[in-house]
């Protein structure tokens, strides 16, 4: 009997010593608490490491979740962020192994929080992110929004919200790789969001102008012409993802091809300035040519072409002066050649005579259809104080080919006026 009330006792006070020590650590991750509340975040780092000291409290969901809302507090705190290299990496971890011991608890707490302690650590990655990519620190903000990924990641595997894709996060961890020159880490994310077809907003066109033009570059012609073809189907009035398939083209020297793309382009986007005068400037210079046996099999058509284009791109743009001034001098440079012609007839046989005659009438009637486009370039200029180099360089061409103009239509004043505004335009 006596033995047995000793073994009594000593249980008795074993259990009276366990129940002490709980309550001292309950009490202890309270005060711990209370730091956290009065934001004096120091303490608190100290005393829930104090706690973790214990291993019994290293099985503790709730104080894993304690430290993992001082890290946060701390990793968002101006005034405490130095006590540790990155708080936030604590806090995610101290989460997770929260996680690990009692999910369904851990749950629960962040319940209460409203998932707050978690959800910081997201939004505090990819706001630190977007501040470091703004002062163009494109390799740290790269890293922040790939942490910001592994925060969400995790949020969505846990059944705690978000997506399985997070848009934002993969569209500026792109971005920000791009803008470091990480093209693996560029091409994996932009990937994601492709394979996604990711398009909800204007700026997501850059997924597929990246991919289109790398792969230009690789000369991994099928794949680039994979993301064109994706790409302008969600944005068919692009103006780059065409220009990536024009280099390969002309890489390739065909021509016919490339004038077919453009033809297939502007009907699927008459509206496309761009486009249509970069056509017409492309025939224009390859159509311009002095020398007779040097121009193309089909000048009299490409002339009408010519003319056709930068037409349906004025009716769009009437004041555009580039494509009034190539205009211009599309019927200019047809009046140079004709009056070439025309001057090579000698004879003064009366059909000579007429031919001649005749060719000068042509000359004037398209002197008569550059003096508008003319005029444009010419009133929109010359009402400015001072001119760009550019500026100054289309002022002159439109003095001096007004001036030649109006000589032909024999009207000395007009032309005596342009040729003094050209010979005045380099005080411009």
């Amino acid at each position: 009997m006596y033995l047995k009330t000793i073994n009594m006792k000593k249980a008795i006070l074993t259990t009276l010593v366990a129940g002490f020590a709980l309550s001292l650590s309950a009490q202890n991750l309270n005060k711990v608490k209370d730091m956290l509340k009065n934001n004096e975040l120091d303490k608190a780092k100290d005393g829930i490491e104090q706690l973790l000291t214990n291993p019994k409290q290293q099985k503790n969901a709730e104080v894993w979740f304690t430290k993992a809302k001082i890290y946060g507090a701390i990793a968002a705190s101006d005034q405490f962020k130095t006590l540790v290299p990155d708080g936030r990496v604590d806090a995610f971890e101290a989460i997770k192994k929260a996680v690990e011991i009692d999910k369904n608890q851990t749950t629960t707490y962040l319940t209460l929080d409203n998932y707050k302690p978690v959800y910081d650590l997201y939004s505090g990655y990819f706001d630190l992110g977007a501040a470091q990519f703004n002062t163009e620190k494109y390799a740290d903000a790269l890293e922040s929004f790939q942490k910001a990924g592994t925060v969400s990641k995790y949020i969505f595997s846990q059944g705690w919200g978000l997506s399985e894709l997070d848009t934002l996060a993969t569209y500026y961890t792109a971005l920000a790789a791009m803008n470091a020159k990480n093209d693996d880490a560029a091409l994996a994310a932009f990937q994601k969001l492709a394979n996604a077809n990711i398009a909800a907003a204007p700026e997501h066109v850059t997924i597929y102008r990246y991919l289109a033009k790398y792969y230009l570059d690789k000369k991994d012609i099928p794949n680039m012409q994979k993301y064109i073809k994706q790409g302008t189907g969600f944005y068919p009035k692009d103006d780059y993802l065409p220009l990536v398939e024009f280099d390969y083209l002309r890489n390739q020297g065909d021509k016919k091809a490339i004038y077919a793309k453009y033809e297939e382009l502007i009907k699927s986007n008459p509206e496309n300035f761009e486009m249509i005068v970069d056509y017409a400037n492309e025939l224009f210079n390859e159509t311009h040519v002095s020398d007779v046996k040097d121009r193309p099999a089909d000048y009299n058509e490409r002339i009408e072409k010519i003319e056709g284009l930068y037409k349906q791109a004025l009716a769009l743009k009437p004041d555009a002066l580039e494509a009034n001034l190539n205009l211009a001098k599309h019927y200019f440079n047809q009046a140079l050649f004709i009056e070439e012609d025309a001057n090579k007839i000698k004879g003064a046989k009366p059909e000579d005579v007429k031919k001649k005659d005749e060719l000068k009438a042509q000359v004037v009637a398209l002197c008569d259809k550059a003096i508008p486009p003319f005029e444009i370039v010419f009133n929109t200029l010359d009402q400015k104080d001072k001119l760009k180099l550019a500026e100054k360089s289309e002022y002159k061409s439109a003095c001096n080919n007004l001036a030649y103009c109006y000589d032909r239509k024999k009207d000395k004043a007009k032309s005596d006026f342009y040729q003094k505004k050209y010979d005045e335009a380099d005080n411009k």
